[in-house]
């Protein structure tokens, strides 16, 4: 019998008897194993000779052998016929599985996409291969279901081949489905962050460009750099005179000229944090701090510094002297590869801390000229009428680039009467003595800042410096904030509002009073412009306290009584006072970063009752009973806080409008949310532990214009649907 007559029958066969010798056939070695067991079986009970009982074991061995080779393929082969239908259901199943596993494990790679990071090529390949089995485990099943439907239509039904032929090729599907869930099994990880990107490709597109009167300078910087015998060196002069943009030129150099592995920049501030230095050089050489011991810490900041062979650090804006061991970056006989590079208003610092200083003076009048005609337009300077002022006012910015630029910028499409006046205001007006900052620096700010026009764009200026120094600013924020403050007049609606806050922000940038921030849709301030919104945020109708990442540890000893705004987001202290007075007080933008729970007395609020936007962040064990008094309250943002029971929020249901979230550990939303039916914005992007929402809370919200739920869940439970959809 010849068996691959069964297995590979020709096609002008017919197929029935083939079965039928096949199933005989099979049945036969059955019996015939059977016999050849039972003989050996009796032939065991009876007394035999040695050489008897080799003979029975090798028979028996034989019988096995057979069964091996013979019987278990033939029997496999039978069975893609018998079980023909169980194995198409196998893989309908286990395809459908595949895609489930499939969308889920996309949803990771998207998520981790948007932030930027790599997709492992595992993963990548994975997908490429699932892609393609879905797609073909698809077609085979459609292919089968159209069969079928012929054969119940009338149609001609699959031969015993075709049906023995299919169930195999369904069967072999199903094990390399299998496989790729198993495999699936197996990631531990989807991605990993991306390689930082340097920060001479980031300020490459930087509009800069070295100064004549500077070129002396910036080679002599180069110089420094390449001689192995200088360590550190200082770059000194006042504020807004250029520095930073002197020596971000010199990283441009040095990058081109392959002079590092690697650089890497960061802004000390006047108020210092350790913390913050490490956490930025770290991330931008690829590692995550998440040890909160100094020691370990600054450790492991060391030896990952002097693994790169050649290294740049600058480091921005120093206001004190800095223990750079303390830090954890080498320098000197510890990494003789390590040049440091240092910004700061003060000479003395500059002068104690490095081998080598460069003092930065105010530009002459020819690199001032030249300035002020790139930024006000040749044609409008060089314009009979107003030549001669144009002069005049280049002469009272004192050579100073801040100044230049604000001012230039601020003039260029203004007409002949306003330049006249503000060559009169910047001769007469009286500076403000603000500590680093040149007089003529502060003129000029103030008269981009008149210039502005309308309150509602003042006003968002003056938000900005809440922020702490070289913090990058959510527009986002901004929007909410002048929502809750009724900054934007007649607009109610989010998406309007959210339009008038970045035409806003296009004109600060226009006029440069700000800059734009690392990423799409943020913000910075330059530390000099803010020092001025500050000053002027200090008196007047607008009475800010500002005190953003001051390292406080307690509650600021002030007389809070005419304030209308609070700042003191990114500081330190755990508990908050009892009884303040702030009749006027709008907005309150408060931030704790310590380990510990923040201790709110319950009648925090009473003296508040004008607060109209309060930004809380910190871990809180609940809100306070005086939350009920803020009957004006219409932006609350509860962001990166650890949050409990803030059932009390449901009190606030005749007020608030924008509800945030983002960041929080929250499990369960409070079902009095539901009451809030004012709320036109809730958002709990990012919110990871939050599993439950109860249902009829979101279907509750009357007046609900967006609700943002990013990266919020792992999965979406029974309860979150329901919720969602109730």
């Amino acid at each position: 019998f010849n068996l691959s007559v069964f297995v590979f029958p020709k096609k002008k066969k017919k197929n029935l008897p083939l079965i039928s010798s096949s199933i005989v056939f099979f049945f036969a070695i059955l019996v015939l194993l059977l016999c050849i067991i039972s003989v050996c079986f009796e032939i065991s009970k009876k007394k035999k000779s040695k050489k008897q009982k080799m003979a029975v074991d090798c028979v028996v061995a034989i019988a096995a052998k057979i069964g091996e080779y013979l019987v278990a393929p033939i029997g496999r082969q039978l069975g893609y016929l018998i079980f023909y239908n169980n194995n198409i259901d196998a893989l309908r199943n286990q395809a459908e599985k595949l895609k489930n596993v499939e969308a889920e494990v996309q949803g990771f790679v998207d998520a981790a996409a948007r932030n930027g990071e790599v997709i492992l090529q595992t993963v990548q390949n994975w997908l490429g291969r699932v892609a393609v089995v879905v797609k073909e485990s698809d077609e085979f099943l459609k292919d089968q279901v159209k069969a079928n439907q012929m054969c119940f239509g009338g149609g001609s039904c699959p031969d015993l081949k075709s049906r023995y032929q299919v169930s195999r090729k369904a069967k072999k599907k199903t094990s390399v489905v299998d496989e790729l869930l198993r495999e699936r099994k197996k990631f531990d990880s989807f991605s990993h962050p991306a390689t930082p990107p340097t920060i001479g490709s980031i300020i490459a597109m930087e509009d800069s460009e070295v100064f004549t009167s500077r070129k002396s300078i910036f080679n002599a910087m180069m110089e420094a750099l390449k001689n192995d015998n200088i360590n550190i060196i200082g770059v000194y002069g006042l504020g807004g005179v250029g520095k930073t943009t002197l020596v971000k030129e010199v990283l441009k150099q040095a990058e081109k000229s392959n002079l590092f592995d690697q650089i890497v920049m960061v802004v000390v501030s006047q108020t210092v944090s350790i913390k913050k230095i490490q956490g930025e050089i770290a991330e931008m050489l690829g590692l995550r701090l998440t040890e909160e011991s100094e020691f370990v810490r600054v450790g492991r900041l060391c030896a990952r510094l002097k693994d790169v062979k050649r290294i740049l650090v600058i480091l921005d804006d120093v206001w004190t002297i800095l223990n750079l061991a303390a830090i954890g970056i080498p320098y000197g006989n510890a990494h003789k590869g390590c040049k440091i590079v240092l910004t700061s208003r003060n000479g003395d610092v500059c002068k104690e801390m490095s081998t080598q200083v460069f003092p930065i003076e105010v530009l002459p009048e020819e690199d001032a000229w030249k300035l002020f005609k790139k930024k006000a337009g040749d044609d409008k300077v060089e314009s009979p009428d107003l030549h001669h002022i144009a002069t005049e006012i280049v002469k009272e910015c004192a050579g100073l680039p801040i100044a230049i630029v604000t001012i230039a910028t601020a003039l260029k499409s203004k007409s002949h009467h306003v330049w006249s006046d503000a060559l009169r205001q910047l001769k007469n007006s009286t500076p403000k003595n603000i500590d680093g900052m040149h007089e003529k620096v502060y003129l000029s700010l103030e008269l981009s800042y008149n210039f502005l026009g309308s309150e509602d764009v003042r006003y968002i200026f003056l938000l900005c410096c809440l922020f702490s120094e070289d913090f990058d600013i959510p527009i986002e924020n901004l929007v909410r904030y002048g929502m809750g403050l009724r900054l934007f007049g007649s607009v109610h609606k989010l998406e309007e509002a959210r339009n008038r806050a970045h035409v806003l922000v296009d004109k600060l940038k226009a006029c440069c009073l700000l800059l734009d921030g690392e990423d799409e849709g943020f913000v910075r301030m330059h530390d000099v412009i803010r020092d001025f919104a500050i000053s002027v945020a200090s008196e007047g109708q607008h009475v800010f306290l500002v005190k953003a990442a001051a390292g406080l540890e307690e509650w600021p000893e002030i007389d809070a009584h005419h304030h209308t705004a609070i700042g003191l987001l990114g500081n330190k202290f755990h508990q908050l006072p009892d009884g303040l007075d702030c009749p006027k007080l709008n907005l309150l933008m408060l931030g704790c970063d310590s380990n510990k729970s923040l201790k709110i007395p319950d009648s925090f609020f009473e003296g508040m009752k004008m607060l109209r936007v309060v930004d809380m962040r910190a871990d809180m064990p609940s809100l306070p009973p005086s939350i009920q008094c803020l009957k004006n309250l219409r932006t609350l943002c509860l962001e990166n806080c650890k949050l409990r029971d803030i059932s009390l929020i449901g009190e606030l249901k005749d007020v608030l409008e924008i509800l945030s979230f983002c960041g929080s550990d929250i499990e369960e939303l409070p079902r009095e949310i539901g009451q809030l039916t004012h709320l036109k914005l809730l958002d709990f992007s990012n919110c990871r532990q939050l599993t439950i929402i109860p249902a009829g809370i979101v279907s509750s919200l009357s007046h609900l214009e967006e609700l943002r739920m990013i990266n919020s869940f792992k999965q979406w439970g029974e309860d979150i649907t329901q919720g969602l959809l109730s």
